[in-house]
Order: C-alpha cells, then sequence, then structure tokens
C-alpha cells in the first residue's frame, strides 16, 4: 500500500500542530522567566535599600566592615541560590519545547522506517 496525499497532508498537519504546541511552550516560557527576572529586580532593589539602611546606621568604621562583609556574604548566598534556581527553571523550559519536536522526530523516524521497509 503506497502514502496517499490525505496520508501526507494528515502527517503535515501533525507537523503544524507540532510548531505551534512548541511556539506555545516557548512562549510560556519566556513569560515565565520575563516574570522571574521582574520580581527579583524588584526584590534586589527592596535588598539594596535595606542594605543602605543598615551601612548607614552603622557609627563605628569597624562595625560598617562588619556590616558590609555580612551583607556581601549574604549577597554571593543569594546569587548562588538565584543562579540555581534559574539554571533549573531554563531547563524545565527547554525540556516543555523540545518535547513535541522529539516525539514529531520519532514519529517521522518511524513513518520513513516503514517506508523504507515497503520500498525494499
Amino acid at each position: 500500500m503506497t502514502a496517499t496525499f490525505t496520508d501526507f497532508a494528515a502527517f503535515n498537519q501533525d507537523n503544524i500542530d507540532t510548531l505551534v504546541k512548541t511556539n506555545t511552550a516557548a512562549t510560556k516560557g519566556f513569560e515565565t522567566l520575563t516574570k522571574y527576572f521582574v520580581d527579583l529586580a524588584g526584590k534586589s532593589f527592596e535588598d539594596a535599600v535595606a542594605a543602605g539602611k543598615k551601612l548607614s546606621a552603622a557609627k563605628t568604621v569597624v562595625e560598617f566592615v562588619q556590616i558590609q562583609t555580612k551583607l556581601t556574604q549574604e549577597s554571593i548566598e543569594v546569587a548562588l541560590e538565584e543562579g540555581k534556581k534559574v539554571s533549573e527553571l531554563t531547563t524545565s523550559i527547554v525540556k516543555d519545547v523540545t518535547s513535541p519536536m522529539t516525539e514529531r522526530f520519532k514519529v517521522g523516524v518511524a513513518v520513513a522506517t516503514k517506508a523504507a521497509k515497503k520500498a525494499a
């Protein structure tokens, strides 16, 4: 049995549906990342204001250096945590975006393999 126009049309429609799913996942992923970074920027601003208040409350140079050292350590810890969160979020988004194409590729390989066996 040979492939018909209807078979090709159905296969191509599935390809288009896959592209729509991929674009939808990418759009959702970018929205998620944008919201995350906007929230992070707001939190960073609030943290900077709080740090400025703490530093301005220091009564001696030694106290100022102690506060600054503590704030620096906390900033490094927060940066590492946020970096891990961004990495996990990005990995999840990439999986969501590539998953429909991966599945479609598997279908395409199966169709091509089947056609090659018939031709042989």
